[in-house]
């Protein structure tokens, strides 16, 4: 079982998913503690594993990655609990999210290629398959808001200060 949180957690979390390379000292100045303990609450999170590590939000289509979308997989009912096979459908580097869904379709892949020829050698790849039935694949035009942008411990704490 996880360590418990409090609001004090909940707001070291949200600064730290909308800016997690700020200076320690603006930080904790902004949350209104002592930096060493902030720093002792980051270590608590991230050993407790609420942090699990911190990434760079990179612009894909600045790099290449211009082409991204969505393939939903009809999967053999024989293999819906074979997790080996979306272990290695997972292992593709095309592949940026990996997700066992309900509704009329078993699997959603997320997917960022560079072009129309490497989303086709991915799509070959993943209809290879013995465990999948068929592919639908949906290009994505435009991004509104992206996991980059998901911050739900700004309602949270709002939420406990409201039960308060």
């Amino acid at each position: 079982m996880k360590d418990k949180i409090d609001t004090i957690d909940l707001m070291i979390l949200r600064e730290l998913r909308n800016d997690c390379k700020r200076p320690m000292r603006e930080l904790a100045q902004k949350l209104k503690m002592h930096p060493n303990t902030l720093l002792q609450r980051i270590k608590k999170l991230e050993s407790s594993k609420f942090i699990r590590g911190y990434q760079a939000d990179i612009d894909y289509s600045a790099v290449g990655y211009d082409i991204q979308g969505v393939i939903i997989m009809k999967v053999k009912s024989s293999q819906l609990e074979n997790e080996e096979v979306l272990n290695d459908l997972a292992k593709l580097p095309e592949i940026v999210a990996l997700y066992s869904v309900t509704g009329g379709i078993d699997c959603m892949a997320i997917f960022k290629v560079r072009t129309r020829e490497s989303l086709l050698v991915l799509l070959k790849h993943i209809q290879a398959s013995q465990a999948i039935l068929r592919t639908n694949t949906y290009h994505i035009l435009y991004t509104h808001k992206g996991p980059s942008c998901f911050n739900p411990l700004v309602d949270i704490i709002s939420e406990k200060r409201e039960k308060r």
